[in-house]
């Protein structure tokens, strides 16, 4: 069978998640990972199918992309298969969408800007919620503004039961929290402390909570799209309620959260793989619901007069898909960004993040269709 899309991480979470959402939208997809159980419901459609592949294999990869005859590939793996996945594009002469990574792997990915753009395909990196929705946002209020002086952003979520839910991929987070952030001033990247760069503040349909500076990819590809507007400064901040936030900093304090391989009865095991498949059999409590706020601020001139903008997207448990809580926001995204790219209303070439190629307007509607809201300066515009 010939697919429109293939999804490598296709039965992880984001994966079964953009699935869904792809499915339903009526396209066909090849969900290509390690493990079925968790998509048999998936694969009740006719128009699914799925591949058993291992992403450390190169040439599996290679072969599972021209198999599937798909005109898209979707990466919702690990960011450590970002690098691998868009080189085995490259060879099929495939566009391709992913979740993103930190900003060192999306330094890497960008250094092969010339090498998709000669063979005339593209890579939009950073599809998600964040990196994604928030590039998208930043974008779409910059272009009524002259100047960009200061961009700050990130995330803010808390739940109506307060028990430890993993928010999203942990592999992401301890990567996110175990290294230094790193910032934009003045024209230049510099390494911060996450405890000193830290605030409170008052975020829509969430409330009051402290923000810590983590190393994410928006300050990076930021001045690359925004730095002709002025852009000097760039922070990113993430919040986690107290009861996450306490059991994440226990996890990492106590070493769970370390890639260092252990000798365990005879076996090599990461702390980090074994801690992740542990959290993994948590259940989700009977009537959890989580609520999140996508955020920026920025300050800037309109008519050579100072102005600061508030821009946010709230997402709540979506009726239906409440075993995915506020990570509609991930899958769903590189779910729409992906059909965008397939329907061929983005025409560029090379490697890109969101704010460079992604029309705004119509993903902003897109995403007020799947009850994923956008505010400007407090006003609903979807």
């Amino acid at each position: 069978m010939e697919y429109d899309f293939i999804i490598f991480g296709g039965t992880g979470l984001q994966g079964r998640i953009c699935a869904r959402d792809l499915l339903e939208s009526g396209y066909s997809v090849l969900l290509a990972g390690r493990n079925p159980e968790g998509i048999k419901s998936l694969l009740n459609n006719k128009k699914a199918g799925f591949l058993k592949i291992d992403l450390t294999n190169q040439r599996a990869i290679i072969k599972a992309i021209k198999n599937s005859s798909a005109r898209i590939v979707i990466n919702c793996a690990e960011l450590i298969f970002n690098i691998p996945i868009m080189k085995a594009c490259l060879a099929c002469k495939k566009s391709c969408t992913d979740l993103g990574g930190l900003q060192k792997v999306t330094e890497q990915q960008f250094k092969l800007h010339q090498k998709f753009k000669e063979t005339g395909i593209l890579c939009i990196t950073g599809c998600g919620s964040t990196p994604g929705i928030l590039n998208v946002m930043a974008a779409h209020v910059l272009e009524e503004l002259d100047t960009v002086e200061e961009i700050s952003l990130g995330f803010a979520w808390d739940s109506n039961i307060k028990q430890f839910v993993i928010p999203y991929s942990l592999q992401s987070i301890f990567e996110e929290f175990n290294q230094p952030p790193a910032t934009y001033h003045q024209g230049r990247f510099i390494k911060e402390s996450r405890i000193r760069c830290k605030g409170t503040m008052n975020f829509r349909s969430v409330g009051t909570q402290t923000v810590y500076c983590i190393v994410h990819s928006e300050v990076y590809s930021f001045p690359r799209y925004f730095k002709k507007k002025g852009l000097k400064t760039v922070h990113y901040m993430a919040g986690f309620p107290e009861h996450s936030r306490t059991v994440l900093d226990t996890l990492m304090n106590l070493g769970f959260s370390s890639e260092k391989t252990l000798a365990i009865s005879g076996k090599q095991i990461r702390p980090v793989d074994f801690t992740t498949a542990l959290l993994k059999r948590l259940p989700i409590p009977q009537g959890y619901k989580e609520t999140e706020d996508l955020w920026v601020r920025m300050s800037g001139t309109k008519n050579k007069k100072k102005v600061n903008k508030a821009i946010d997207c709230v997402v709540k448990t979506t009726p239906g898909w409440e075993d995915a809580g506020s990570n509609v926001d991930t899958g769903r995204t590189i779910a729409i960004m992906s059909s965008m790219l397939y329907s061929g209303i983005i025409k560029e070439t090379g490697v890109h993040a969101p704010e460079g190629v992604i029309p705004h307007r119509a993903f902003i509607k897109e995403l007020g269709k799947r009850g994923m809201h956008v505010y400007v300066d407090g006003k609903k515009i979807t």
